[in-house]
């Protein structure tokens, strides 16, 4: 497993196993490490840290700034089939903007994920149809940490982020973008529709 250093983190997910038998912390932690997913969810590893939402580039254009940090904790588990897994969690909160507003609207955020880890190319038969099958990730030997945790969170966010009705402190007019670009939150609607996703990052 490769890390590097960036940013300082006293998180701690107290709901994982603190008697796991192989854990991380990082309390410096960037943007940039990398695990090795396969062997990661086979050797039981933790790994937690935190990430600078600045670093979270895919992001931008659902946030209303890109102040603060999330935390996040992985954790190679085994399912109940005995296949390897990654679970992830993370917490924090963001500024997201708000799509009757245009202002700040704070979201706090609450991610726990299993991911079953195949083999590049190889989709289970049995998990084609069935609505309850786990999600899944290819096995890479560098899997970036920001982009999978940057997908969960992506993946956990609302449609279409508002108020509630009446707390809006100032309504502005809609305008459309002039080229037709498409809207950031079509963009994430695009990216909630296939949940077997393909994590190969490099």
């Amino acid at each position: 497993m490769t890390l590097s250093a960036c940013q300082s983190s006293r998180f701690w997910l107290s709901s994982f196993d603190r008697e796991a038998q192989k854990y991380y912390h990082a309390p410096l932690m960037s943007a940039g490490a990398v695990i090795d997913s396969l062997e990661f969810a086979r050797g039981q590893e933790q790994l937690g840290g935190s990430l600078a939402v600045v670093d979270l580039k895919r992001l931008e254009d659902v946030l209303f700034d890109t102040q603060g940090s999330l935390d996040y904790e992985l954790r190679g588990t085994r399912d109940a089939r005995n296949r390897p897994q990654i679970e992830v969690k993370v917490a924090g909160q963001l500024h997201l903007l708000c799509q009757r507003c245009l202002g700040l609207l704070r979201h706090e955020v609450r991610v726990d994920s299993q991911l079953v880890v195949v083999p590049r190319g190889v989709l289970p038969d049995d998990d084609l149809n069935d609505p309850e099958a786990p999600d899944l990730i290819e096995a890479i030997p560098e899997l970036k940490v920001a982009a999978l945790v940057e997908d969960e969170v992506l993946l956990s966010l609302p449609l279409a982020p508002r108020h509630p009705e009446g707390e809006c402190q100032g309504r502005l007019e809609k305008h459309d973008d002039a080229g037709g670009a498409p809207s950031p939150f079509a963009q994430l609607a695009a990216l909630k529709a296939p949940r077997r996703r393909n994590q190969g990052r490099t």
